[in-house]
């Protein structure tokens, strides 16, 4: 007779890939939203025209006494937010593609196959290169790509932590 348990000789998922699957399959839920309402909704539309009324508002306070710097930063936002406008459907379709690919990566993580760090790895790069190929170089662009990047980053480097979990 046998006293081996099979369900004892199955891997266990540590407790910090599971918590940081559970954060990256909302975040990558987040982003699917995000990709439909760009590429099938007029929300980008709505977005456009509350964001100029923010900016108009907020240039008028500050009148003369801005410095160049701040209102070079508010109208490049709103140069990318007409940006986003203009190439919503494109932004919203990579973003669709993108957030599923990463979702496959974190299930497979979540199943302990190691080819899902390197599919959210990949999913990662082409979630930051999207805005920059879409948008340009513009420094409010920059600087959620710098922000997106930290936060990669982490990511990457908490799941490569735990591959030593992964076959």
């Amino acid at each position: 007779m046998n006293d081996m348990n099979p369900a004892a000789a199955a891997p266990q998922r540590p407790t910090l890939l599971t918590v940081i699957c559970i954060l990256s399959f909302i975040m990558g839920l987040f982003s699917l939203w995000s990709g439909y309402r760009n590429a099938f909704t007029d929300a980008p539309q709505e977005a456009l025209v509350e964001a100029k009324a923010q900016m108009e508002e907020s240039m008028a306070q500050l009148g003369d006494q801005g410095t160049p710097m701040v209102q070079e930063m508010l109208e490049s936002a709103i140069t990318m937010a007409e940006k986003s406008v203009e190439k919503a459907k494109p932004i919203g379709y990579s973003e669709i593609v993108v957030a599923l690919l990463s979702l496959f990566g974190v299930w497979s993580m979540w199943n302990l196959r190691r080819m899902g760090f390197w599919v959210y790895l990949l999913a990662s790069i082409a979630s930051l290169a999207t805005p920059v190929v879409f948008l340009g170089g513009g420094i409010m662009t920059m600087l959620s790509v710098g922000i997106g990047g930290f936060i990669s980053i982490v990511f990457i480097i908490l799941y490569a932590v735990n591959l030593k979990h992964m076959h």
